[in-house]
């Protein structure tokens, strides 16, 4: 019988000088609604290849407390996927289960009006947030908590299956700095033009319930042979260093997409002074 060879990937890559490294120091109980420590899917369909992963950070693990963001990729039919990524506010006691809450309404509230291939207007995008915020509060409201404490950002993205001379079109709706960006080429591009490094930087930004008319819209397309790149700050922020976006570039934008172990593996990468949760989803066009 021939051996059997288990591959195995090395502890995550490191950028910069060695951060104090840490493991998860045991599971969490289920008392305060707190998650798993690290989430993972994904999908291959014709066409595309999409990876996601959401990685509790090195100082939620340190200390004990839950993964505050959360991801949700979900089949619409045969002719859409929805994406969304949320990352709840660090200054909330309960914004983990609003992040999740978040991703959750995004499925549950998504209008029909998104899916009809034409390019969504800041009032239906506005009116779905909305709705998403209402049931945000709501599930709040009927777990006991303040709505104020499930303040959590989201990305909605709804991606059309459907090419068009081979390009698909791509609805981006966002409140708050969780992202979403375009890799071409080895080069990123952001897909708001709001976003630089300064405002990346910042530790001020709006969620939801309270902000949900502040709701940004943008419509991307998709072409073959590109990437795009929905995540929370604690993936954007440190991809402002140069050492980082060159080496996701590397990984991300040139030959086979990673599998989901893969992928998991290189979102797990430690770099000093950025130990948030990080959480990512990556869509191919193959």
């Amino acid at each position: 019988m021939d051996k059997v060879i288990t591959p195995r990937f090395p502890e995550p890559m490191i950028f910069g000088k060695t951060p104090r490294l840490q493991s998860a120091p045991g599971p969490l109980t289920i008392a305060n609604r707190a998650g798993p420590d690290t989430e993972i899917d994904g999908a291959d369909l014709e066409g595309l290849v999409i990876r996601g992963a959401s990685v509790r950070g090195d100082f939620h693990r340190y200390d004990g407390m839950p993964r505050q963001d959360a991801m949700l990729i979900r089949r619409l039919g045969e002719s859409h996927v929805l994406l969304a990524v949320a990352d709840g506010l660090g200054s909330r006691d309960m914004s983990h289960f609003g992040a999740a809450a978040a991703c959750r309404a995004a499925f549950d509230e998504l209008p029909g009006s998104l899916l009809n291939g034409y390019e969504t207007g800041s009032a239906s995008a506005a009116a779905y947030f909305t709705a998403i915020a209402e049931s945000l509060a709501d599930e709040a409201t009927e777990e006991g908590f303040a709505a104020e404490q499930v303040a959590t950002t989201l990305t909605a993205a709804v991606m059309d299956l459907r090419p068009r001379r081979g390009a698909r079109l791509c609805q981006i709706m966002r409140v708050g700095d969780s992202t979403a960006m375009q890799l071409q080429g080895g080069v990123w591009t952001s897909c708001f033009k709001e976003d630089n490094d300064q405002t990346l930087a910042s530790s001020a930004t709006y969620a939801l319930p309270g902000d949900a008319a502040r709701v940004e819209v943008n419509t991307w397309i998709l072409n073959p042979g590109d990437m795009l790149l929905f995540c929370t700050d604690g993936l954007a922020k440190p991809m402002a260093g140069q050492a980082v976006r060159e080496q996701l570039a590397a990984w991300w934008g040139g030959g086979e997409p990673p599998s989901l172990p893969e992928f998991l593996w290189q979102l797990s990468f430690r770099a000093r002074t950025h130990d948030d949760d990080r959480t990512a989803i990556c869509v191919w066009s193959v």
